[in-house]
């Protein structure tokens, strides 16, 4: 693994549209299809799915080899969690829950190398096992590794005006149904209250020109984001299109005379 320019933070400084996917069934194979099939990037999660070390160092490798900037989601700022995980080669971190301005801070610190923050080096995979000089790879990790927050609760959002002031943001990721869940509306995301914090928070990040990545619901979802100008978008997670496909496929076939 040599690191280089990250692929999807230039297409986010050139507000191309981007393309992710919720990676919730983590496998190298399915990594690589996710590299082949064209997403732009995918969101391996680790807050609520079950992986050990190894597999998800298999995971990372396979999206490296396949040319997939594979960002990992983690449950908190940790900063040990953050470092193995970076170290391991990942093009970037996204921290769950982000609640304060003190939070995301905590999470700059632990993706940066000093001056930036205060991630500790190490030798390996993620400096070429020594043959990368270490000054040319803390500069290049500082400029391409990904620091991705995601918005999910109603301190987040209380938050929010003072985290988009940050440097090393890339991109705020709203978490709808959690969202929902904090403001009291239980899984009712589309709920109008709901959907005016989300779009607050698109409004926030657009006046401080941090990229908003959106999860569109419904196709007029999609539609609306795409026409206020939103370039980021998750369009869902791999397990439960897959789930929908085996059991449509299944459903198919039995209606079959």
């Amino acid at each position: 693994m040599m690191l280089t320019e990250n692929s999807l933070k230039l297409k986010l400084i050139k507000q191309d549209a981007v393309f992710g996917i919720l990676n919730s069934i983590p496998s190298p194979v399915i990594c690589e299809m996710f590299a082949y099939a064209g997403f732009d990037f995918a969101v391996l999660d680790t807050e609520h799915v079950l992986i050990s070390d190894e597999d998800l160092a298999h995971c990372i490798r396979a999206a490296d080899c396949s040319g997939l900037p594979l960002l990992v989601r983690v449950a908190d700022a940790n900063s040990a969690t953050i470092g193995k995980i970076l170290d391991a080669g990942a093009a970037g971190i996204v921290v769950s829950r982000v609640s304060s301005v003190a939070m995301a801070k905590q999470v700059i610190s632990a993706a940066k190398y000093p001056p930036l923050g205060r991630r500790g080096i190490t030798g390996g995979r993620n400096t070429g096992f020594g043959t990368i000089p270490l000054q040319d790879y803390v500069d290049l990790a500082n400029s391409e590794t990904l620091v991705c927050l995601m918005i999910e609760c109603a301190n987040g959002m209380a938050s929010l005006p003072e985290i988009v002031e940050l440097e090393h943001i890339d991109m705020i990721i709203e978490g709808a149904l959690d969202l929902s869940l904090s403001l009291g509306y239980g899984t009712q995301v589309t709920h109008q209250n709901v959907q005016a914090q989300i779009h607050k928070m698109a409004q926030l990040c657009q006046a401080k020109n941090i990229p908003f990545c959106a999860i569109p619901r419904t196709p007029e979802q999609q539609v609306s984001w795409r026409q206020k100008g939103t370039q980021a978008f998750l369009i869902g997670e791999d397990r439960g299109m897959i789930f929908k496909s085996l059991k449509n496929q299944l459903e198919t076939i039995k209606k079959t005379k």
